[in-house]
């Protein structure tokens, strides 16, 4: 991976016309939202030491005004408190490294979210960016690629477009963390080498960018945040790093406890010993709720090249996972709606006959088959779990969540349009809307997430999403059905005229919380009869 590099002409971020500027900034497309905001209450573990710590000065021009000073490194260790001043000011260019214990593991989505203090104002979001680096060994790290698509420097009270920024840390404001997937890191030469594993990463360090436009992202783009700024609180205000996944071992271990806890249990009278044994054995109803995670990446139909399950079968539904999958399939017409399986690849053709394309033209990470959906203009919108083509859980679980993105039919309809869509703008949107279902068919909640939004007020900031992007359903609590509903700013008399495609991929299903309880107090009834 390239490193940041220098503009070596200092012209060269002041070289452009105010008009050419307006002009770029228009016409630029925007990034989508490639991680998900994390709240304070969804992190599983936090920092736990400052490893090293290098405060850079309040204006790197000016030494003489000295460093940095606001707050101390007891405020980045431990839990973000997301009040926006108890924080640690890096100043410019400086960085901390933070170790782990346990460390961060790389799971679905996100694996850590870091913490600045940025607030939104009426033209965008008032932060300080930083890059972001990992290791293992506290002596190697790999930095997690940048890039900006915003031309035009930003003053010292000004605000960021967060979408024309990717890879920073700092893109979202105070009690929400940005957050980062490590497997972005799994081609870096020190994964492939050995030296980082990604499933044990004890070291995150965040290095403060100086926004003046003489810093270059990884594909030689001029680097803007607000800047000068200095003040006591120069630079990047960190307020925390939060844990998401922990290391896949850390479920092993449990095990290992466990099993031990519960073979002394099973070993001595004495009640007080048995109590110890007997803890262990909730531990291990634990690790078995850790690891039993189900990612459905529909590898297991074993599709051939370019093809598709679309219900064809007339079965009404097909399975992955454990997982059910309903459709419709039409005979006489040759149409389809629902859930279908797809191994196409075709990103770049337009059209009715590239419906079964993701326009990722591939699954996550590089995989052969993914998830599509379709509703037509004449099904049912989500709320009725008898008519609707859901997805059925086997029991009551917990779905974390899944990688969402458009699917080349829908991505160019938007883009350029069609014989029966409009071409987006201003005002548009395409809205995919999620609902879980109980035991009962009654709906326990929805999330909505936008595949296209040209709804922002502020220039450069719309999008149709085309990379697979993490979309959490956590918050959706134990569900028996997923459902999915689509809709349109662009609609006619026969319904939505945007095609009623998206595609899905790596559907994340937890158990049931309860699921550990229970487990772990049938193997603790267990030992403690036994210990009588």
């Amino acid at each position: 991976m390239p490193s940041i590099t220098h503009c070596s002409d200092p012209r060269c971020s002041r070289s452009r016309s105010t008009l050419l500027l307006l002009i770029l900034a228009l016409l630029l497309p925007s990034f989508e939202a490639l991680s998900a905001s994390h709240a304070i209450a969804d992190m599983n573990g936090w920092a736990s030491s400052v490893d090293e710590i290098n405060i850079g000065p309040r204006d790197i021009t000016q030494p003489s005004m000295g460093q940095a000073s606001w707050g101390q490194e007891a405020d980045v260790v431990g839990p973000a408190l997301g009040d926006g001043n108890t924080c640690l000011s890096l100043g410019e260019e400086g960085s901390i490294t933070l170790g782990f214990n346990p460390s961060i593991g790389n799971g679905p989505g996100d694996d850590f979210a870091i913490f600045e203090n940025g607030f939104y104002g009426l033209e965008g979001l008032f932060a300080e960016l930083a890059t972001v680096e990992v290791s293992s060994n506290g002596v190697d790290f790999a930095r997690f690629e940048v890039e900006t698509l915003n031309p035009s420097p930003v003053s010292a009270f000004g605000f960021l477009v967060p979408n024309l920024y990717a890879g920073f840390a700092g893109l979202d404001s105070v009690g929400l963390g940005t957050g980062f997937d490590l497997s972005e890191l799994q081609g870096h030469a020190l994964a492939t080498a050995g030296l980082l594993d990604l499933q044990d990463v004890g070291y995150v360090r965040v290095t403060d960018v100086i926004g003046d436009g003489l810093l270059l992202d990884d594909f030689g783009n001029a680097i803007y945040d607000p800047y000068p700024t200095p003040f006591q609180s120069s630079g990047f205000d960190l307020d925390g790093v939060g844990v998401i996944h922990l290391p896949e071992a850390t479920a092993t271990l449990l095990w290992g406890i466990g099993l031990f806890g519960l073979l002394f249990a099973y070993r001595h009278r004495s009640r007080r010993l048995a109590v110890t044994g007997l803890a262990a054995a909730w531990i291990l109803g634990s690790a078995t709720v850790a690891q039993a995670v189900n990612v459905v990446g529909f590898e297991d139909l074993g599709l051939g090249a370019n093809s598709a399950d679309n219900g064809s079968s007339g079965s009404g539904s097909f399975e992955s996972g454990s997982v059910d999958f309903e459709n419709s399939y039409d005979s006489q017409w040759g149409s389809w709606a629902g859930n279908a399986a797809s191994t196409h690849t075709d990103a770049v053709t337009p059209g009715w006959s590239n419906q079964y394309s993701a326009v990722t033209g591939g699954g996550k990470d590089g995989s052969s088959t993914y998830g599509l959906h379709y509703q037509s203009s004449s099904s049912p919108y989500a709320g009725d779990p008898s008519v609707d083509l859901n997805i059925i859980l086997p029991t009551s679980e917990v779905v974390n969540g899944l990688y969402v993105t458009n699917t080349t039919y829908a991505y160019m309809s938007m883009l350029n349009g069609d014989d029966y869509a409009k071409q987006f703008g201003a005002e548009d949107f395409f809205l995919l809307t999620v609902e879980g279902f109980d035991e009962s068919g009654t709906s326990v909640g929805t999330l909505d997430f936008y595949l296209a939004d040209f709804l922002a007020a502020t220039a450069g900031a719309d999008y149709i999403l085309d990379e697979w992007t993490w979309l959490d359903t956590s918050s959706l609590g134990a569900i028996k059905e997923l459902g999915f509903a689509l809709s349109s700013s662009d609609n006619g008399d026969w319904g939505m005229n945007t095609p009623g495609y998206f595609a899905y991929d790596n559907l994340t299903i937890a158990p049931e919380p309860g699921t550990g309880m229970l487990v772990g107090l049938g193997l603790m009834l267990i030992a403690f009869r036994k210990q009588r």
